[in-house]
């Protein structure tokens, strides 16, 4: 969890700041960094991780997702039972540690199509669109465009200057293509294209439907082979105006008498040492606070603060400074299964390094040698179907009408009639990514352990735009409390039948050709998992989430269950409260979101300095 408080630091705290410490997660360094830019600003950033450097779970491509679940990295929340999930709980994980998410990560950098960047501004935010955001997605990377050896089968090469209009050059991130593939890609993008999804050669121009190669956070050129992220690219630990805590976790935001225009104004941040290298006290700011703690912590420490539905306060003895609603509301989030297959034997998979131990030696010392080899690569295919790509005419009408008694139910608010009013028409649409299917040429990525030197490749489906509206709200004035988590996955009939036909399409995906003639079968689940029982009590007792969990301090107006104000990003009722994080983005983007957190972090940094 980390805020960033910048003005003159003035701190109760009977000690000395030290110069040596960093922290923070993406939306957090991306502001405190743009913002320090000014030596006249002083800027102070609050984490309750650790600065981690040279970690290989961080580091290292091919170790992605490995950090999850540990509690070194990873704040390791649960969710409520799940309903519609026959009230099973899911692990929600959320990084914890210098570079937040972004640290943990599968490193995927992709963006969604213009039409879903521009229903923000439909939905009220202002302002906020596909072109106003593109500058700053392209503001964040550097990337070069992919080789002919990098192209997925069915894509051509993009030309400099058409790349150049979409992509940076010249930003802190590095982002590059994998410089390592498995002979299994080619049959399976072959055999996607077949089922009619297509190759996207350049999915980064507004359209991120299809199958593509994607970009990665990979560095190729300054520390070649490892990844980059918020805490190596954005933070630089020399800069004097730029002081961070670690192990320092905020547990209540402080605010002085109201203004006369009936406003607080937010004057710091208690803070709790989360060991014997943070602080305790108060860090108080003559400016302005940002809160950046995320999606889960943003609304929690707004309503441990005081800030939110007076109804949950008052239950909780929390004074309410402000009543607002729509705090820990409009949660959206990405669901995720899993299903994994046997190959034959003579089929590469990354399984070799299971396999094989004087390969997983070599490869080793390929990559501490010069940064390149399999480890340095995270060799995944992603492809995003429209819906109409994977099912039938019928089922595609039935789901239409399903989406369309959604719309209709009486009792939901405003916000989501308007939001589900959109998805009814991507549903049925051919330009806005509806599901998500990642291949791993590799095994161990579902609940069942890998049979000894057998050969494998896992392939996830996801939801990008499920129907479900969750929240996040305290159950405890106490801050060291985990929130109380619903994303309501499966509350609906949309969702249910969506996830049944997108997780049988898997199975039809590995039985066609020419990827067949690679595949033995199915392993997990097994090949009796057949019916549409079967495939229910399965996805019922394996569906998690991809970690994308959005929305629950909506950049709206605050008739309609917004918190920030989409010209300010201030918090209503707030003079210099803000809140910068994936928590504002008012509806579900449809791609792996950090590379959208970090524009939304850059134009958010531009409003402060007075540039939008």
């Amino acid at each position: 969890m980390h805020l960033i408080l910048f003005g003159a630091l003035c701190s109760t705290l009977p000690y000395a700041l030290s110069a040596d410490t960093a922290g923070g997660g993406i939306a957090g360094l991306v502001v405190a960094a743009r913002l320090s830019e000014d030596p006249r600003v002083t800027v102070a950033v609050i984490e309750a991780g650790a600065h981690y450097v040279d970690e290989p779970l961080i580091d290292t491509p091919e170790q992605f997702g490995q950090a999850i679940g540990n509690p070194k990295f990873d704040w390791n929340f649960v969710t409520a039972p799940q309903s519609g999930l026959d009230n099973s709980v899911v692990s929600y994980p959320r990084g914890k540690m210098l570079g937040g998410s972004s640290g943990i990560n599968f490193m995927a950098w992709d963006r969604a199509s213009v039409k879903e960047y521009d229903a923000w501004q439909e939905l009220g935010a202002k302002g906020w669109n596909w072109e106003t955001l593109l500058p700053y997605l392209k503001k964040v990377e550097t990337v070069s465009a992919p080789t002919s050896s990098q192209l997925f089968p069915g894509a051509t090469e993009i030309p400099e200057a058409t790349f150049d209009e979409y992509h940076g050059r010249a930003g802190p991130l590095q982002a590059s293509y994998n410089i390592f593939y498995t002979n299994v890609t080619t049959p399976y993008v072959e055999t996607v294209n077949g089922l009619g999804i297509p190759t996207k050669s350049d999915p980064y121009r507004g359209n991120g439907t299809g199958i593509f190669n994607t970009e990665l956070t990979i560095d190729r050129t300054q520390n070649p082979g490892k990844r980059t992220y918020a805490a190596n690219t954005y933070y630089r630990g020399d800069k004097p105006n730029l002081t961070v805590f670690l192990a320092t976790q905020a547990t209540k935001l402080n605010f002085a008498s109201h203004s006369s225009a009936g406003h607080l104004r937010a004057t710091g941040v208690n803070v709790v040492a989360v060991n014997a290298t943070g602080i305790n006290g108060t860090i108080n700011a003559r400016k302005e606070v940002l809160l950046a703690a995320g999606s889960i912590q943003s609304p929690q420490l707004l309503e441990l603060s005081g800030i939110g539905n007076k109804t949950i306060l008052e239950s909780l003895g929390i004074k309410t400074l402000v009543d607002l609603p729509g705090v820990g509301e409009n949660l959206q989030d990405h669901t995720l299964l899993a299903q994994d297959f046997e190959m034959h034997d003579d089929i590469f998979t990354y399984d070799e390094l299971r396999n094989n131990a004087t390969y997983l030696a070599e490869q080793e010392a390929e990559y501490f040698a010069n940064g390149t080899g399999i480890f340095a690569s995270a060799s995944f295919a992603l492809t995003f179907p429209t819906v109409k790509s994977v099912v039938s005419s019928e089922v595609l009408a039935s789901l239409r009408d399903k989406a369309a008694q959604l719309v209709a139910s009486p009792g939901i608010s405003v916000l989501t009639k308007a939001q589900y009013k959109l998805q009814s028409d991507w549903l049925v649409g051919d330009d806005v990514a509806y599901l998500e299917y990642i291949m791993f040429p590799t095994g161990g990525r579902t609940a069942v352990t890998p049979t000894p030197g057998s050969v494998y490749i896992t392939i996830w489906v996801g939801m990008m735009h499920p129907f479900g509206r969750g929240s996040v709200h305290i159950n405890s004035s106490n801050p060291f409390v985990q929130p109380v988590i619903d994303p309501s996955y499966l509350g609906n009939d949309v969702d249910t039948q969506l996830a049944l036909e997108s997780t049988k399409f898997v199975r039809k995906i590995t039985e066609s050709e020419p990827l067949a003639s690679y595949v033995v079968g199915p392993h997990e689940p097994s090949a009796n998992v057949t019916s549409d029982d079967d495939w229910l009590k399965y996805i019922k007792t394996f569906l998690g989430t991809i970690y994308h969990p959005m929305g629950t301090a909506a950049m709206l107006p605050r008739q309609v269950g917004g918190v920030v104000d989409p010209a300010t990003l201030k918090v209503y009722s707030t003079t210099n409260l803000r809140v910068v994080d994936a928590s504002v983005i008012p509806m579900l983007l449809g791609t792996h979101p950090q590379a959208s957190i970090y524009a939304i972090a850059e134009r958010a940094a531009d409003m402060i300095k007075g540039l939008v």
